[in-house]
């Protein structure tokens, strides 16, 4: 069954902002969450709310695609790191007001809603 996507640009500003989207959006992330600058804990949020948003497609680019790589590897293959990453989720969850949702076993890295754009 095909899907009317609707499409949309975020930032990353609003991390809540993607929660208030009622239909399935193709979202072009324009920051770059790889640049040397930023640090981990945006870019986890960022990713918690990607996540957390199944039915949204989420598209980015980055200059520095080895950093996005090393960072979804780490959290695919380091248990630690993915629970630390579980913690900005569950904490995404308390804003929303969902803080009963933070239970299970949580989504497989790499997120399939997520996809790095050449």
């Amino acid at each position: 069954m095909a899907q009317n996507w609707q499409t949309a640009v975020w930032s990353g500003k609003d991390l809540l902002e993607p929660f208030t989207w009622p239909h399935a959006t193709v979202v072009q992330v324009v920051r770059d969450l790889f640049e040397p600058e930023l640090r981990g804990a945006f870019r986890d949020e960022v990713f918690a709310t990607m996540a957390l948003c199944r039915h949204h497609r989420f598209q980015l680019r980055t200059a520095y695609p080895e950093q996005y790589r090393r960072y979804v590897n780490d959290i695919a293959g380091d248990r630690n790191e993915y629970l630390a990453w579980r913690v900005t989720a569950a904490m995404t969850l308390r804003k929303l007001g969902r803080q009963d949702e933070a239970t299970g076993d949580g989504p497989r890295w790499p997120l399939d809603n997520v996809e790095l754009l050449d």
